[in-house]
């Protein structure tokens, strides 16, 4: 599936609603097969549905039929794959790709880089999660508001929780890329980066532009 705005990184879950006739079709074939597809950002510099050279390659862990007719999945990231050219384009796009290994993550210089990650993790984490929704003047949205923001910043301190409980340092790179870096290009730079070492220098350099933007607002 080529998608806007989308990335699938090894380990992490996804979330797909499948709806178009093209990705119903390919989800049938796939639940017949091995369970497995791969989804690529869409390449904003291309023309059609062009996807970015390196993707993901998920599991479909669950899959509810609608009645329908569209089905709701949660897709398991398995491995960065590279594509390597269409093999047809009809009914669905169909790619070759390659698997990427990443190279060795334990390292002085990753667990380094990864103490740095967590730092700023959890001071962001310290700070709460912010809806980014200004306070309406209706009490009763409001209050709605309210009850929202405070149940993100308890799934934020979930997350805090979650992560510190990681000792891989890939790992932790890529659950923080999916979870606090929104910008899609910079989580498709991440995920198209094996090397874990410079993976987590990407990582850290984006948190420290987040940490910014937040201690220095637009006026």
């Amino acid at each position: 599936m080529i998608l806007p705005e989308t990335t699938l990184f090894p380990g992490m879950t996804l979330p797909l609603p499948i709806f178009e006739p093209r990705y119903r079709r390919m989800l049938a074939d796939v639940l017949e097969g091995g369970r497995m597809f791969a989804v690529a950002l869409r390449n904003p510099k291309a023309k059609g549905e062009t996807p970015m050279s390196i993707g993901g390659l998920g599991l479909v862990s669950t899959a509810v039929r609608q009645p329908d007719g569209t089905s709701l999945l949660t897709l398991l990231g398995l491995a960065r794959v590279e594509f390597l050219g269409p093999v047809r384009l009809k009914p669905y796009r169909v790619e070759a790709i390659r698997a990427l290994a990443a190279p060795p993550a334990d390292t002085p210089q990753a667990d380094a880089l990864a103490k740095k990650v967590r730092a700023l993790v959890r001071k962001r984490v310290k700070q709460g999660f912010d809806l980014g929704i200004p306070m309406p003047a209706d009490p009763a949205k409001a209050k709605q508001l309210q009850d929202m923001q405070m149940l993100a910043n308890a799934s934020f301190q979930q997350f805090g929780k979650h992560l510190a409980r990681i000792k891989s340092p890939e790992q932790l790179a890529d659950l923080v890329a999916s979870t606090l870096i929104g910008d899609p290009l910079a989580r498709q730079i991440l995920l198209a980066t094996p090397q874990i070492e410079e993976r987590l220098k990407r990582l850290h350099q984006l948190l420290q532009a987040i940490e910014f933007r937040a201690d220095n607002p637009t006026p």
